[in-house]
């Protein structure tokens, strides 16, 4: 619509701005307020009736949820509780066939078909921490080198030590990802800080960036000399955080 709308003489009553008060728009309906727009992060086609079932049955919405193909590969999610929608926002990012799903909670005034869509949000572990550095605002800051910082997730990194930080970062999916952050202490020495990917699936080894394998990656066909060596690997992706419980002990309090 809009390569056909390019080069278009806009007559003088048709450019003339009509101007809408926000009580004239359809601010209370409710259900307009939970659509989510999405696009999957592959060049592959999806195909919408398997993913429709296998997407539904992996988020289990308690009140139900329709998706609708608007085209130009992007799906509507529209929701019917905002409980639903908040806990498929917060518990991303989401996949179908090892794609990613790039999700956008839209707005009163804004077209599913414009909005960029280009961001994900991850949840990141920032390991080899030492116990000083375990703050929101160590956190903030690395949050911002890889991102936009989004949360600090304080349960998480209270108590007296824990082996990583966890924060929630969002991402442009155009980037490569970020390893490792070197920092410098007060006393002059230097350390780095490694970062792990939680729901991290298939990426590119060769380039570092989501939405493709290195199998597909541009980098791959100007490479002169291929030596097998990569900058990034499965390490990068962070274990499941599943604790497995142990025998009750009385004396040990749960941490």
């Amino acid at each position: 619509m809009e390569a056909q709308m390019d080069g278009l003489t806009l007559l003088d009553d048709e450019g003339d701005e009509i101007s809408f008060t926000p009580d004239t728009l359809n601010a209370t309906d409710e259900v307009a307020e939970l659509c989510l727009v999405g696009t999957f992060l592959t060049e592959r086609p999806i195909n919408p009736k398997i993913m429709k079932q296998r997407i539904s049955a992996i988020w289990r919405p308690g009140k139900g949820v329709t998706i609708r193909d608007i085209g130009f590969k992007r799906f509507i999610f529209q929701f019917y509780h905002r409980i639903d929608m908040r806990r498929i926002l917060e518990r991303g990012p989401w996949t179908f066939d090892n794609n990613f799903l790039i999700l956008h909670h839209l707005k009163q005034e804004e077209q599913p078909l414009q909005v960029p869509l280009t961001h994900l949000n991850f949840w990141i572990q920032i390991h080899d921490l030492p116990i000083g550095y375990m703050s929101e605002a160590v956190g903030k800051q690395l949050g911002s080198f890889m991102g936009t910082f989004l949360e600090y997730d304080s349960h998480n990194n209270k108590g007296s030590w824990r082996p990583y930080m966890r924060i929630r970062v969002a991402l442009d999916v155009g980037n490569p990802l970020k390893r490792c952050k070197k920092i410098r202490k007060s006393n002059g020495e230097s350390f780095l800080a490694n970062f792990k990917y939680e729901k991290l699936g298939s990426f590119c080894f060769l380039c570092g960036c989501l939405g493709h394998t290195e199998k597909f990656c541009e980098k791959l066909f100007t490479m002169t000399n291929d030596d097998g060596n990569r900058n990034w690997g499965p390490w990068i992706r962070a274990q499941d955080r599943r604790m497995i419980s142990s025998s009750e002990n009385k004396w040990l309090r749960d941490d």
